[in-house]
């Protein structure tokens, strides 16, 4: 296979970006959550026709438009909703803090757009790739935020080196197993060459989730790197925006960094940031005009907006990437596959997409039908969406299954979402299997650390997976370590570890998309204990005054830096 074919390799152009509540100023939320029509192309490719709900894979993209010779307006502050408070600022203590500095104030070697799924450069002014264990990155020139212990000095070769060794070492933040079993040492011969060295082929290498990740791959001061509880109490790095302050984890104010590398960028002043934990309170700030851009849960709400205020705003609705997920355990009770394949068969995804979305969702497999690696719909329809109660129950009731405990179902104080889903699962549960289920509403931070990380759960967990930017994100879960962490639902599978460890050594495309939509049949076989339900369609409006927004390519457009406001 030919090198450059390994390390740029184009992804089939099945894109689309997705996440509700991420707008064009920024990830105003860290998209743990997902907000069309059924794709019968077969898994392999597709038009780039946009449908009733959200627009297909494949389709060009581009800033939103602007009127030739207009003059563009540099003083403009953009006005954000924060969805939920952060436990800690700190990007190594929590996944909102994480993504959201990563996207703002941290910089970056590189970022792999969803669209193309070719590596465009950041700070990298170029790399060279020898072979699969080495590639050399030359830095472009770019200095520190002004602010100690940096202090606006150049950023150099040795902190890129101790800032992806240090985040390497984190336990708190999602790392992929890439991190640790993968990635092993960074050479520095000067200030501006960087050595990578890699323990293993991987070549998923330069995707979001690994060595391109927004939260392990910022780059910090290296006396931060070697400290990182300095990051409890501020913020400094080399991005677009300076971390000015905050209320408690919440309000978060950023300024222009005047000195940012890209001369003349980023085109807004700053970013104001405003808690807003309720989705109607969301919906009265964005008419108010209090916050410029608004997540919308359905298509309801979008219908609303627009006769309330017509052309005067802009509606995105494109396929989200975030799978809504019901996770069982794989032991005790659970050990018993009838068990699991019994949770899948009561389970009604169509009911779930119309009670949340009115309709406008798909059916989906471990990994979404934004992706090539997706099963054929057809072939998802008579497996992963297959509901039959009658059959759930036969199978239940040969087991020992405990039906009179009351099992938990948890979930993520993250927004109403959240709880429907939940609601939902449990009632479904509840008249197909008459399993009786407790639901757990749990803060985020404990939910994400103690009760998905450290499993600490006795029978459910649901959760909308991230909106990852590469197929293999989504079928980690079957190993027996995530992350460097044992298996969230304390699944043990020899033959799917295997699998999932041997696709990323895969260079060619073609078997590697073969071999990722095998792993999905296997676990559906194997009736694997994350259960995917469907995708729905991302809703976001914003003002027709945010300018220069870029959708249709993933989280690369949470990078913009040609975003302004205009109120003419």
């Amino acid at each position: 296979m030919e090198r450059e074919n390994y390390w740029q390799r184009r992804l089939q152009r099945r894109r689309l970006l997705g996440g509700a509540g991420v707008t064009a100023l920024g990830a105003t939320t860290w998209a743990l959550a997902g907000c069309g029509d059924d794709d019968d192309d077969g898994g392999s490719g597709g038009d780039a026709a946009a449908t009733a709900a959200g627009v297909k894979p494949g389709t060009a993209t581009a800033p939103t438009p602007t009127t030739a010779g207009e003059t563009i307006n540099k003083d403009g502050v953009g006005k954000a909703r924060q969805t939920a408070i952060f436990a800690s600022i700190n990007p190594y203590a929590g996944l909102d803090s994480g993504l959201l500095w990563g996207f703002t104030v941290f910089d970056h070697l590189w970022y792999t757009p969803l669209d193309t799924g070719v590596r465009e450069n950041f700070l990298a002014a170029s790399i060279e790739q020898p072979d699969p264990l080495h590639f050399t990155v030359k830095l472009q020139d770019s200095v520190f935020h002004d602010k100690a212990p940096a202090n606006g000095r150049a950023v150099k070769a040795s902190d890129v080196k101790a800032s992806f060794e240090s985040a390497a070492k984190q336990t708190k933040i999602s790392n992929s197993s890439w991190w640790s079993q993968v990635f092993d040492h960074i050479e520095t011969p000067d200030d501006k060459t960087v050595n990578f060295v890699l323990k293993a082929v991987d070549a998923w290498t330069f995707s979001s989730t690994n060595a391109g990740s927004p939260i392990a791959s910022s780059i910090l001061p290296e006396e931060i790197a070697k400290d990182p509880t300095f990051m409890d109490k501020d913020l400094v790095g080399s991005g677009r925006y300076q971390f000015v302050s905050h209320q408690n984890g919440a309000n978060f104010k950023l300024q222009r960094f005047d000195k940012w590398r890209i001369k003349g960028e980023p085109y807004l002043a700053g970013i104001d940031y405003k808690l807003i934990q309720e989705q109607a309170a969301a919906l009265a700030a964005f008419s108010a005009q209090e916050i410029d851009g608004v997540g919308l849960n359905n298509k309801l709400e979008r219908e609303d907006l627009v006769k309330k205020h017509g052309d005067k705003i802009v509606v995105d609705a494109e396929d989200s990437r975030a799978v809504w997920l019901l996770q069982t355990r794989a032991d005790g009770g659970f050990a018993d596959q009838r068990v699991r394949q019994a949770i899948y068969l009561a389970l009604d995804r169509k009911q779930m997409v119309d009670l949340m979305n009115f309709g406008e969702g798909k059916m989906s497999g471990p990994v979404p039908p934004a992706f090539g690696e997706a099963l054929p719909a057809a072939e998802i329809t008579s497996t992963y969406a297959k509901s039959d109660p009658a059959e759930a129950k036969k199978l239940l009731a040969a087991t020992s299954f405990d039906v009179n405990h009351e099992y938990e179902m948890k979930y993520p104080l993250l927004g109403d979402r959240y709880q429907q889903f939940a609601q939902i699962a449990q009632s479904q549960l509840q008249k197909n299997l008459g399993l009786k289920i407790k639901l757990v509403p749990e803060d985020f931070g404990k939910w994400l650390a103690q009760s998905l990380y450290g499993s600490q759960y006795d029978g459910f967990i649901c959760y909308p997976t991230l909106n990852y930017d590469d197929p293999s994100s989504y079928i980690g879960a079957y190993t027996k370590q995530i992350g460097g962490r044992p298996n969230w639902a304390a699944f043990s599978d020899d033959e799917l570890d295997a699998l999932v460890i041997k696709q990323k050594t895969i260079l060619d495309d073609k078997q590697r998309l073969a071999a990722v939509q095998e792993i999905q049949r296997k676990a559906y076989a194997k009736a694997a204990p994350f259960i995917p339900t469907f995708i729905a369609i991302t809703n976001t409006a914003n003002w027709a005054y945010v300018k220069g927004r870029v959708i249709g390519r993933g989280s690369y457009g949470l990078f913009n830096g040609k975003v302004y406001i205009d109120k003419g």
